[in-house]
């Protein structure tokens, strides 16, 4: 029996932990998954939130010890480890390399000069990085913390993202790449470098920033502290990734120019490749590093979507026991297009950069009387389904036009594409070919292409996706239903447009 080598990727998402192990001509896998919560501490409140670090990276590590083991394969058959993250979320490291800080993307907190920082630096940062700041990103909770805590502000030596500080758990050494760096909004877009003058002009010790290099680069290896502690082998080498979204693009094979993918996880964000750097108009597209070095991407998301369904899951479906979703999927089948209905505003809209807003109205709409019998909990998850979908629409017509360019494609990762009514919904409504990869976790692959990319196993990201990309399904449109949901999608619009204003649609 001929001996297999495999690749290890790990995933920090917003919602959950998830280790992911492929074999590498792609024909074996295995993975295991964790969901996990955050802590909002009072000082850092409104929207501040944190995890700790000891307790995540002890879920980490026990999701490696169980994917080996579901496995069965010596630690020493992985000949590389990679990761991929959540953006937007970062870890502050002291000199000593301890932890001091560490917070996901839904931190939010802000410095009370939050107004003057914007008037000064929001335009120099769009100019920079094809972003419009907001809370959520690097400088507003390092101002935070100079302002409110400065002896943590004070002790920083350096800063990494999530996807970077599982490697640096891993080997020691602090790095960073152009797809996640560029969510700091400190990388420029076009030299996929720091902007150190920036940094420094918005009070900020650029020395905190660690080298950046591309996707696919070793960093280091396995320390024998970190092979104790997740029982992987010491010495295997750590290999930069990328951000969730590029990473999740390159798992489902969106590599060439107009390529669109659409992440179904937690959030829905969909970005297309794009030949050279994009600028629009601030509120309505990020513009950002493609894991490959010469391609760029544009995005715009969709705002929730898996958590959207994990919502509907725990209110209607909470009492439900083993693969709940499947039942989900399976209940919404039953249900027709239109959801007897019923229409769902749970959080799927067209994003305002320039104003992002978290909170917002939703809830669903019902046809009155409301007889017994009726509508069914499928009815309700089929609604939330068709939202996603229309959200995706909104936003695909929306890079489209900033690109100036049609899609070529249209590839679907993440956990709600598992969902064959999310498939068919997805073509239906944007009237285009679907294609899902048969590991639905996009993001994870991504990270393990990169991981084969830096030890040579595949001689470029192209290659790559040869070996591990394979499509489970390929969904086409159908005439007959492309015209039943075009009826609900402008059903839904127009109670959208109630709900959040006619000017949001344009454009």
């Amino acid at each position: 029996m001929t001996h297999k080598e495999y690749l290890l990727s790990l995933d920090f998402g917003t919602g959950a932990g998830r280790c992911y192990l492929v074999s590498t001509d792609g024909k074996i896998s295995f993975e295991s998954y964790k969901e996990w919560e955050y802590e909002y501490p009072p000082e850092a409140q409104p929207g501040g939130s944190e995890f700790n670090p000891g307790v995540f990276w002890k879920i980490l590590s026990c999701l490696i010890q169980e994917t080996l083991h579901k496995s069965g394969i010596s630690p020493s058959s992985i000949i590389a480890i990679s990761s991929t993250s959540q953006r937007e979320g970062v870890v502050f490291l002291n000199k000593s390399g301890e932890e001091i800080y560490a917070g996901p993307n839904l931190d939010m907190r802000y410095p009370d000069n939050k107004d003057d920082f914007e008037k000064r630096f929001a335009e120099k940062i769009h100019k920079n990085c094809g972003h419009w700041p907001f809370p959520m990103f690097l400088p507003y909770r390092l101002l935070w913390f100079k302002q409110n805590k400065p002896k943590i502000f004070d002790a920083i030596s350096s800063v990494v993202l999530l996807n970077n500080w599982i490697l640096y758990r891993l080997c020691g050494v602090t790095a960073t790449e152009p797809s996640n760096g560029i969510e700091t909004l400190f990388v420029n877009l076009n030299s996929r470098k720091w902007n150190n003058h920036l940094v420094e002009e918005m009070g900020i010790d650029s020395r905190i920033l660690p080298p950046v290099y591309e996707s696919g680069t070793q960093i280091g290896v396995v320390t024998t502290v970190a092979a104790e502690e997740t029982g992987l082998a010491v010495g295997t080498p750590v290999i930069l990734g990328g951000a969730d979204s590029q990473c999740g693009l390159l798992g489902s094979g969106v590599i060439e120019d107009g390529g669109m993918g659409v992440v179904l996880g937690t959030y829905g964000p969909l970005q297309m490749v794009v030949p050279n750097p994009v600028f629009a108009k601030p509120e309505l597209i990020w513009s950002g590093c493609h894991i490959i070095p010469d391609k760029w991407v544009i995005e715009s998301t969709s705002m929730e979507a898996g958590q959207t369904y994990r919502w509907v899951r725990d209110v209607f479906y909470s009492e439900d026991t083993g693969d709940v979703y499947t039942k989900m999927s399976h209940d919404a089948l039953e249900s027709p297009i239109g959801a007897n209905q019923i229409r769902a505003y749970l959080g799927p809209r067209l994003p305002n950069y320039h104003h992002l807003e978290f909170e917002c109205p939703g809830g669903f709409t019902i046809k009155l009387p409301t007889t017994p019998g009726r509508n069914s909990r499928g009815d309700f998850s089929r609604a939330a389904i068709e939202a996603v979908s229309f959200g995706v629409k909104l936003n695909a017509d929306r890079l489209q036009k900033a690109a100036n360019r049609k899609m070529v494609s249209l590839h679907a990762s993440g956990g709600l594409s598992k969902s064959p009514v999310m498939v068919e919904a997805l073509s239906n409504v944007l009237e285009t070919v679907v294609r899902v990869p048969e590991q639905k976790e996009g993001s994870a692959i991504g990270a393990a292409i990169c991981a084969g990319v830096g030890v040579g196993i595949y001689s470029n990201m192209s290659e790559g996706v040869k070996a591990l990309v394979r499509y489970g399904k390929i969904q086409s449109p159908e005439i007959e239903r492309v015209h039943q949901y075009q009826d609900v999608f402008y059903d839904w619009k127009e109670r959208y447009v109630e709900m959040y204003g006619k000017n949001i649609l344009v454009e």
